[in-house]
This record gives C-alpha cells, structure tokens and sequence, in this order.
C-alpha cells in the first residue's frame, strides 16, 4: 500500500540522517579549562628626586580686563621668584587658566554681577631640597593658589618594571604552593591585573600657603612604591 511505502521511505531516510551523525560524530559542549588563581605584591621604599607642585595666582576685579592684567603683572613676578629660586624655564608649564564673572546671590532673588575673577595656575618640577624655598618665594611674589605637592623618583619606569617582576614570581610560587600534593602543573597565563599604590601628594586649598613669609617646612622623607597583582593561570 501506499502508506506502507512512505513509512519504508521515511525509515530510510531516519537511518541514512543517522549513518550521516556518525560519521560527522555528535557535537559534544567544550572541555573547560582549569585554572588557578593567585595573588602577587611587591614593594620598594625610595627617595625622591624630584618634586611636583601646582601653584598659580587667582585675581578678582570690576572688570575683566583689569583681572586679567592683574593677574598678568602678579604672575610675572612669580616667574621671576621662581627662576631666582633655582626653577630651570623647561621646568615651568601652564596647568589651568580660567576666566569666570563674580556674582552676589545674598539677595535671594536673583544673582547680581560683581565684577570678575582670572585663575592662572602652572606645574612647577623641582628638586625637593628646594621646594620650601620655591614656596617662600612665590608666596611673597604673590601666589594664592597652592593646589598640591608629590614628590617622585626620576626612575620610576625602571622601579616598576622590577616591581612587576617580583610581585608575578610571588604569585607564581603561591600558585605552585597550592598545587602541593598534586599532579597538575602551571599552565599559560589567563589574566593579569595589576594594581599600583604610591607616591604621595600633599594637597592644600584655594588660599593655600600664601601670603604667609615664614619658612615652610616641606620634607621629602622616604616613600613606597608597591604593586598588587592578580593573576590566573591555566593547569596542565
């Protein structure tokens, strides 16, 4: 009968489909990796060599020609103070320069104009036994705005790189020390992330040191560069 050949037909081509996954074999969910992971620091204490500050002049006036002229006449004094006080001009560069108009709104109501306010600020690089002089200096040539001080070692790529490799065979041996016991083997590495601590800065406001003649006591001490690595490494 009819319906007897199309139930053959259909037996057929059922057996030829799975002759076919045979031969083709039956996709089966990838093996996955077994990995471990294991953390790494490293630290090393220095002494910096060169130091960082951020200073500027902030001026007010009635209108914005006469702040900016202001501001102009201030900051050449701090230039010159500067370069007196053993700053090289290749050391000296612009940070900020803002131009803002001044407003009263004690009223309540509305705002009211009040004349106009130029911030010049400049990233100033120097050797830290100096850096108290620098600060007198530009103080008394007018610097009002002191934003920050770090201090830094000229060698810092250097240190890294070596913090890097320290803090990975750590964490290369605390990852063999967990395999203790075992048959497994370190594989190649999945991942890396490293995380950076140090140097420090001192931060200070918008009125900052100025306007004060007296020496200040600016030290460098000692600081510490260190690195914490995460890393994750496939078992053979």
């Amino acid at each position: 009968m009819k319906h007897e050949g199309l139930i053959v037909g259909l037996l057929v081509v059922a057996v030829v489909i799975s002759a076919v996954g045979l031969v083709l074999g039956v996709a089966r969910p990838a093996r996955q990796s077994r990995v471990v992971a294991a953390t790494g620091t490293a630290q090393k204490s220095f002494v910096p060599d060169t130091a960082h500050l951020d200073l500027g002049v902030q001026t007010d006036a009635s209108t914005v020609q006469k702040a900016q002229q202001d501001n102009v006449a201030t900051m050449n004094g701090v230039l010159a103070a500067l370069k007196a006080a053993g700053v090289k001009s290749e050391d000296i560069q612009t940070s900020s320069f803002y131009v803002n108009q001044n407003f009263d709104y004690s009223s309540g109501k509305s705002s009211i104009p009040t004349g106009w306010r130029v911030s010049n600020t400049m990233a100033v690089t120097t050797k830290p036994e100096i850096v108290s002089a620098i600060i007198d200096a530009a103080s008394k040539a007018g610097v009002n705005i002191f934003n920050s001080i770090s201090f830094e070692i000229s060698n810092r790529e250097e240190l890294k790189a070596g913090l890097m490799k320290d803090a990975m065979a750590n964490a290369r041996a605390k990852a063999l020390g967990t395999l203790a016991g075992t048959t497994h083997t370190l594989g190649d590495i999945v991942s890396i992330a490293a995380d950076w601590s140090g140097p420090s800065v001192v931060t200070s406001g918008a009125e900052g040191m100025g306007g004060y003649a007296m020496s200040v006591p600016v030290e460098a001490g000692t600081n510490v560069l260190s690195v914490l690595v995460s890393v994750t490494f496939e078992l053979d």
